[in-house]
């Protein structure tokens, strides 16, 4: 199942929630939605998992996004949480859709606009 942007906004009010950007860590330092954490999905999917475990735990609901020409990237992340037992959904729109928005971003690429706007966490 998949998640607007709306959704995924009133989502990270909840403390439980973890939103997290699949992308390289170099694109995140770039610029990635405000208050969302990074783990690379990469090649080793079983690695993914037990690095968000780790990091993370599993009692936690994971909302995965990325880049929106990445989308199947995002749902397989998504899905691969979903089989090792974790609460998982995607944000099929990623940061293209939430930057077209307007909405809280940051990184070295962030816009001042875009840095300003949107969720405070």
């Amino acid at each position: 199942m998949s998640m607007t942007k709306e959704d995924v906004r009133e989502k990270m009010k909840e403390k439980a929630v973890v939103l997290l950007d699949v992308g390289s860590e170099e694109n995140y330092l770039k610029l990635h939605i405000k208050g969302s954490l990074n783990q690379p999905l990469g090649l080793d999917r079983g690695f993914f998992a037990q690095e968000v475990e780790r990091k993370f735990g599993k009692n936690k609901f994971f909302i995965t996004y990325g880049l929106e020409t990445a989308g199947i990237e995002k749902m397989n992340a998504s899905q691969i949480l979903e089989e090792k037992g974790f609460e998982s959904q995607n944000f099929p729109g990623g940061l293209d859709e939430w930057e077209r928005a307007g909405w809280s971003t940051e990184g070295s690429q962030a816009t001042p606009r875009s840095a300003s706007v949107g969720v405070s966490k």
